[in-house]
């Protein structure tokens, strides 16, 4: 009889107060580790870890600052599936539905006598399932060496898809801020027109990496299960001005017409993520005006009350080639960078991307042929409406006030980022002074007078979360300065944890001038300044 025990893993269980930087410290040195269980004092299991789930939340932006000091049982499964050791493993998976037997693929608890003695992942499920059936039958052997070799790939691809989501959210943002930086600050500088063109060159090359690198790692987080959705009031008119407004430029470098229109029905507020709605229309106009060499690109957005809710349909038709009917159906598969019809269709994710939004929207969104011979990309959703209080409160925030001269305190780790944002403060007239890390900044606001703070996240010695929390907690005037986040990936768990630590407001890294200019005066506004910020030049 094939025990259960015999394809659990040993790994040396942690307890519930394991700090998160330890549990990734392990996940690091032990490579073919991919779940920890989490016991008590007497040995009992109370939950499991899974490596691939918690590398990714590692590697969200500002994942360690949110996850690297909190004890196992605040982010661990608290619900484990647990499997007697001496129990019967074919006996088991016959008598599984295929819900179980996708809980026991994400990792389960292996006990004797209620204490711990290992833990099981898809793997072992795998090796599990390979053994039974090379016993029952020899012609099932070639099935049992496959299953060999794919539980090699899978954990091959486990460890280099977490190290690889890593590495690329920790180390290419910071250099990619420098760069988009420095550049947007030659770009506004300059007085020879024609250096201009270079200017815009890397503007537009580094533009083009930071959404590759978003890209990347919405998709992980989609697959992963880790894609967030933030509920606010959303104007439809006032996306579609914003469209407007950001894709114009692009079409008139390209000699191409662009038409964005909405008709709302008098049903123009709703509630949804409005980030990832502009995400939805981003990736599809984008993708329109890059095929799409002469002629025009036509955006529609309509919508309507449907049983109570706010039926949207958007359509993104373009003049270019179109997409043959027979590659229609893989068109919105990940990687596809070609077999869909469309060469030179970049890392392939954008599509995919937003067919893992509007599908974990409720919606629906498919391709066919435009009234213009090219494509025709629609989706529809289904959402609720604003209600009169959002809207008020939504339009009361988006009225930036202008704001004078401010003496900002720059708290950031990196140098090229400390200069990057004391330069676009000079741009705006402000005056500023930088320190390196959180711990210098509450000193330095204890003795300094500043207007405003500009506070990293990610830093050694003290992160920026908790240099807020120490700042809101002086005694004195220091207490109530204006924070303003600097992130690189604003995801929405992130900012409610910042906002909760007392910050003001987040503006994202790479530092885009304009952009940063409006959060100050958002923060400013909010807080009530009575000196401003003078407009950039």
């Amino acid at each position: 009889m094939a025990r259960i025990g015999d394809f659990a893993s040993a790994a040396a269980p942690i307890g519930p107060d394991t700090p998160g930087a330890e549990v990734f410290d392990r996940f690091q040195s032990e490579p073919d580790t991919l779940i920890l269980a989490v016991v008590d004092g007497d040995g009992r299991p109370v939950g499991l870890i899974e490596r691939n789930v918690f590398i990714l939340k590692m590697a969200a932006e500002f994942g360690r600052a949110l996850y690297a000091k909190r004890p196992a049982a605040a982010f661990m499964d608290a619900s484990p599936r647990i499997l007697d050791a001496d129990a019967d493993a074919e006996t088991l998976f016959q008598s599984v539905d295929d819900a179980s037997l996708g809980g026991l693929l994400n990792g389960f608890v292996v006990t004797s006598g209620g204490l711990y003695v290992g833990v099981g992942a898809g793997v072992h499920v795998l090796q599990a399932g390979s053994a039974i059936h090379r016993r029952r039958a020899d012609a099932m052997s070639a099935l049992a060496r496959d299953l060999a070799r794919a539980e090699a790939e899978a954990r091959a691809s486990s460890r280099a898809k977490s190290e690889f989501l890593a590495v690329m959210s920790h180390e290419i943002r910071t250099p990619l801020n420098g760069v988009l930086g420095v550049a947007a600050l030659m770009e506004r500088e300059l007085t020879q027109e024609d250096m201009r063109p270079y200017a815009r060159t890397i503007l537009d090359s580094g533009q083009s990496l930071l959404r590759l690198l978003t890209d990347a790692l919405d998709m992980s987080r989609a697959e992963a299960g880790l894609m967030t959705f933030e509920t606010a009031p959303v104007q439809l008119s006032a996306v579609a001005a914003d469209l407007r407004a950001l894709w114009s430029p692009r079409a008139q470098e390209k000699n191409l017409d662009l038409r964005v229109t909405c008709d709302t029905d008098g049903h123009d507020w709703v509630a949804a993520d409005e980030m990832r709605l502009k995400q939805l229309f981003n990736n599809l106009i984008g993708n329109a005006l890059k095929f799409t060499r002469a002629g025009e690109v036509s955006v529609h957005i309509a919508s309507a009350e449907v049983d109570g809710a706010i039926a949207i349909t958007a359509t993104v038709d373009d003049s270019g080639p179109g997409v043959p009917s027979d590659a229609a159906g893989t068109i919105f598969d990940p990687f596809n960078t070609g077999h869909a019809g469309r060469e030179g269709a970049g890392a392939g994710l954008g599509l995919a991307i937003c067919r893992q939004i509007v599908e974990l929207m409720q919606g629906g969104i498919g391709v066919d042929r435009s009234p213009q011979g090219g494509a025709r990309f629609r989706f529809t959703l289904s959402l609720p409406g604003a209600t009169r209080e959002m809207r008020a409160a939504a339009l009361e925030m988006a009225e930036p006030t202008a704001h004078a001269t401010l003496h900002v305190l720059v708290v950031d780790d990196n140098a090229t980022n400390r200069f990057v944002a004391a330069k676009v403060l000079e741009l705006f007239g402000c005056s500023s002074e930088a320190v390196e890390d959180g711990r210098e900044a509450v000193a330095r606001v204890q003795t300094g007078r500043f207007d405003l703070v500009l506070m990293d996240i990610k830093m050694p010695v003290m992160d920026g979360v908790q240099a807020t929390r120490l700042i809101r907690a002086t005694p004195g005037p220091a207490a109530d300065i204006p924070i303003l986040a600097l992130t690189a990936n604003a995801d929405p768990r992130d900012e409610a944890e910042y906002l909760a630590a007392g910050m003001n407001g987040v503006a994202q890294k790479p530092i885009q001038p304009d952009a940063l200019l409006n959060a100050i005066r958002l923060v400013m506004g909010a807080a009530d300044q009575r000196t401003p910020v003078d407009k950039a030049a």
